[in-house]
């Protein structure tokens, strides 16, 4: 895709946002209808008040780039650290975001502020350090030098503004996946970071908790941070499915219009946010710019791009592929189903064909028919035209009844120096049809506690006393982990408050996870689910996001 670099006037709306028209005119009639006449005139008015500052966006736009008529829109998005004065120094958060009504899709890629880049006309530098020295305008050049994309407009939002935003909504509610603190009690002098005391658990959180939410980093990367910006924008997405009072309108327009500066009109304002609001949260690609190692300077620690990996995060951000499954396929069209014996073999799965996804792929069929203990491993040593099942002594009539899942393939001994616990080895060959798709597996075999002291069980007898409802307590675990917090508390929701419980657990290679209880059975979280299946009598509801497994529910 060509860049066009224009001069002096701006362009005029391409053909692309003529389909959009529609919803344009439909979010005006709901406008009306809900706030009156005269809550419309001042949400138009108020509207045009963003990027009043003539000066930064008459920059910007000559480094702006021209959509081309029914193509996908680029636009920057820049979060700034303005202090209470208005100064700003540099861009904290930085995001191009690739809005394609004709693919119903939305992609959002972030850029970490510490990437060290070459920024046109000054060198190498940290790229938050263009905005510093160029404003916008070299904001723009530098990101699309480092992507080859086009920048069709930009929207530079202040941090006074993002919590405004969120108490104009009420508030945002968020699964906080463990306790965030610091006071900068004992902090060294210059190093000292944002206060932050919230607790873990699913809760709304107010527009300063939010900010220091997704700004906090004292003890995290910055790409722990994108990641956890990102599912923040994903519980923003899922909150906006359950709004639907609409009075809020001109309070949220104000704040948005008093904190935004950008090139976009009004008209497409109300476009964009219209078709935001209508994606599918499950066509939101997430990624981020991949790093190849950590540097370190006189200006400190930086990141070094993976210019390797780039081309194909590049690609993935414009054609994006959504491969989770939507519907289940009738069990009658589906292979025959293992037997309880061989759901429990323990099971490996190797890709042995080269295409990505494909044990992913094997795995989740695997899982899908029963089977308990599941695990992907890496790429086979040699490829196979027919998927090779491998079994360990004593494991033969397992192996011959997971091959009803594969035919056609073959079936063998287990080499003597193969490396895996497994009972049954699984090599998917090309013959294996299966597609991709994102597969809830494990990292070994499953944890199962006999004694009470490794359980936490005092801790979760305290909980149940608590609470007003029956707490349920697992006894099986797909990783080894350490017990981290238990938090019962209450939910803040419109119809008062829900009792719920918050376990916070911590694996081996830091990571955390959780398990949340609670009553609170119309959260925003759970509405539009990726996949519904039901086992057993009971409807289980997956939540994926980037083809990985967020969250799975049931009730």
């Amino acid at each position: 895709m060509g860049i066009f670099n224009k001069k002096g006037r701006h362009y005029q709306k391409p053909a692309l946002w003529k389909r959009i028209v529609k919803w344009t005119l439909l979010s005006i009639l709901i406008i009306v209808l809900t706030v009156g006449l005269a809550g419309f005139i001042f949400v138009y008015r108020t509207l045009g008040k963003i990027g009043l500052n003539t000066e930064v966006i008459y920059e910007a736009k000559q480094q702006l780039d021209i959509p081309l008529p029914d193509e996908p829109v680029n636009i920057l998005l820049m979060g700034t650290d303005e202090d209470p004065d208005g100064n700003s120094t540099r861009s904290d958060t930085i995001m191009l975001v690739r809005v394609n009504p004709q693919g119903e899709c939305l992609s959002i890629l972030s850029i970490p502020r510490d990437l060290l880049v070459d920024i046109p006309g000054v060198g190498q530098d940290k790229i938050n350090a263009a905005y510093a020295i160029g404003g916008v305008s070299l904001s723009i050049e530098t990101v699309r030098q480092l992507t080859g994309l086009p920048i069709h407009h930009f929207v530079l939002i202040n941090y006074e503004g993002f919590k405004k935003v969120v108490d104009a909504m009420g508030g945002v509610y968020v699964d906080v996946d463990r306790r965030y603190f610091n006071d900068n009690s004992n902090a060294p002098w210059g190093e000292a970071y944002e206060p932050i005391d919230i607790y873990p658990g699913y809760q709304k959180l107010n527009g300063d908790d939010a900010l220091a939410y997704v700004r906090y980093r004292h003890t995290d990367s910055d790409f722990v941070r994108i990641k956890r910006q990102q599912y923040f924008i994903r519980d923003v997405k899922a909150q906006s499915l359950t709004w639907g009072n609409f009075t809020k309108i001109p309070e949220l327009a104000d704040v948005f219009a008093g904190n935004t500066t950008s090139d976009i009109s009004r008209s497409d304002v109300l476009s964009l946010t219209k078709f935001m609001l209508s994606v599918n949260r499950d066509r939101i690609y997430q990624a981020q710019a991949p790093i190849q190692e950590i540097g370190s300077g006189a200006a400190g620690s930086y990141l070094v791009l993976s210019r390797e990996q780039l081309p194909d995060i590049i690609k993935a951000f414009q054609s994006p592929e959504f491969n989770r499954p939507e519907t289940v396929a009738p069990e009658e069209d589906a292979p025959p189903g293992p037997s309880d014996d061989t759901k429990a073999t323990v099971i490996e799965v190797l890709n042995g064909n080269g295409v990505e996804g494909a044990a992913s792929a094997a795995a989740q069929l695997l899982t899908n028919k029963g089977c308990t203990s599941v695990n992907i491993g890496g790429n086979a040593v040699n490829s196979y035209e027919e998927t090779r099942i491998f079994y360990s002594e004593g494991s033969q009539t397992a192996a011959a009844d997971l091959a009803k899942l594969f035919e056609p393939c073959n079936i063998g001994t287990m080499p003597a120096d193969t490396d895996t616990q497994a009972q049954v080895l699984v090599v998917v060959g090309s013959s294996f049809q299966g597609q991709p798709q994102p597969a809830v597996t494990t990292t070994g075999d499953s944890i199962h506690f006999e004694s009470d002291s490794d359980t936490g069980e005092l801790r979760w007898k305290a909980a149940d006393m608590q609470l007003p409802f029956d707490v349920k307590k697992p006894g099986d675990f797909p990783v080894e982990f350490d017990y981290v917090d238990f938090h019962p508390y209450e939910i803040e929701t419109d119809t008062g408050p829900q009792p719920a419980l918050k376990v916070v657990a911590q694996d081996e290679k830091g990571d955390y996870w959780g398990i949340m209880q609670t009553t609170f059975k119309d959260a925003p979280l759970l509405e539009a689910p990726s996949v519904e299946r039901e086992i057993d009598g009971r409807k289980y509801r997956f939540f994926y996001a980037d083809d990985n497994l967020r969250y799975l529910a049931w009730e």
